[in-house]
C-alpha cells in the first residue's frame, strides 16, 4: 500500500528545469516542488536532459526554461518534441536578488531561471513557429550576400582607380558592367597586372 501512494505522489510532481544555453555545454539546475535536486553542466543536448529526466524522475511533468540569445530557438522545439513544457524567456525578466546581481555565473543563473520558474514568476516571450523563421532566414540571408555583393563590385572598381585603369567606353554605362564581356576585360586587366608586377 505504502508503494502504491509513492507512486501515485510521484505521478503527479512537477519538476522544473532551469537552463543556462551556452555553445558548448548548457548548466542546468532542477528543482522539485519541494527541493533542489541537482545543479550540473551536460552537453549542449536536449536529448541528453531528457533522457536524464526521465531516469531519475519517470512519470513526472517536466518543466524547463532558458533566455533567449544567440543559440535561437531550437532547443526549445526540442525539448517540446520531446515531452518537456518549454518556455523562452527574456533575461531581464529573470528576478534577481542584488546579491546575484553582484555574483554572476552560470550556476547562479540556471538556479535563478529554475527558481522563478517554479515560483511562477517568468513569462514567456512569443516563439515563432519554425517555418516562419526559415523563411525569415533565408530573406534575411539573401538581403545579406546582395549587400556583400555590392561592397565586393565597389572593391573591384577601387581596386581598379588604385591602379589608374580606366574602363573602355562600352563599359562606362553602368547597364554594362558585369556583364560576361565586363568580366572578361577584368581577368585580361588581371593577368596584366600580375605579368607586370
Amino acid at each position: 500500500m505504502q508503494e502504491l501512494m509513492i507512486k501515485i505522489t510521484e505521478n503527479e510532481q512537477k519538476i522544473f528545469v532551469g537552463i543556462d544555453v551556452h555553445l558548448k555545454s548548457w548548466t542546468v539546475t532542477i528543482l522539485t516542488e519541494n527541493i533542489v535536486h541537482k545543479t550540473f553542466t551536460q552537453p549542449p543536448s536536449a536529448a541528453v536532459l531528457a533522457d536524464y529526466l526521465r531516469r531519475n524522475f519517470p512519470d513526472c511533468e517536466y518543466y524547463s526554461a532558458y533566455e533567449a540569445g544567440f543559440s535561437g530557438f531550437w532547443a526549445h522545439y526540442q525539448l517540446l518534441e520531446l515531452g518537456i513544457n518549454s518556455i523562452v524567456i527574456n533575461a531581464a525578466d529573470v528576478p534577481t536578488s542584488q546579491k546575484e546581481l553582484f555574483q554572476k555565473n552560470d550556476p547562479i543563473d540556471s538556479r535563478k531561471i529554475a527558481r522563478a520558474l517554479r515560483a511562477g514568476q517568468l513569462n514567456a516571450i512569443h516563439v515563432l513557429k519554425i517555418k516562419t523563421l526559415e523563411d525569415r532566414s533565408l530573406v534575411r540571408t539573401r538581403d545579406m550576400l546582395v549587400k556583400d555583393l555590392v561592397r565586393l563590385k565597389c572593391r573591384v572598381k577601387s581596386f581598379l582607380h588604385f591602379y589608374g585603369i580606366d574602363m573602355p567606353e562600352q563599359f562606362k554605362s553602368p547597364y554594362t558592367h558585369w556583364t560576361k564581356r565586363f568580366i572578361k576585360w577584368l581577368r585580361k586587366m588581371y593577368n596584366y597586372l600580375h605579368h607586370t608586377v
